[in-house]
């Protein structure tokens, strides 16, 4: 299944909406972007609401496995970790059953 081209739907976004920002964002734009980047080039658009878009986030595995080595490497509990990344503990602990080795 192929990605949707983040950097294409960005850009666009960021001409009709935002132009006042394109200078802000054109360092988180890149060829390849990961959820991560979305999620942070999304805050840097409009961080007024996180509550509001937190329902349908999706993650895929390379963002999952780079939280989870996050909260190895930096020896969080699940809630730390769930605060960093505006996630729920309950979605944490499903991942660390899931695909932690």
């Amino acid at each position: 299944m192929k990605k949707p081209n983040y950097n294409k739907i960005y850009q666009e976004i960021i001409e009709r909406n935002f132009p006042e920002k394109m200078e802000q964002t054109k360092h988180l734009l890149k060829e390849n972007m990961n959820v991560l980047d979305v999620i942070n080039l999304s805050n840097t658009l409009s961080p007024k609401s996180k509550s509001e878009n937190q329902k349908h986030k999706s993650y895929d595995l390379d963002f999952i496995k780079t939280v989870l080595a996050y909260q190895e490497k930096n020896k969080f509990i699940n809630q730390e970790t769930a605060e960093k990344y505006n996630l729920s503990r309950n979605t944490v602990t499903r991942w660390k059953k899931a695909y932690s080795s």
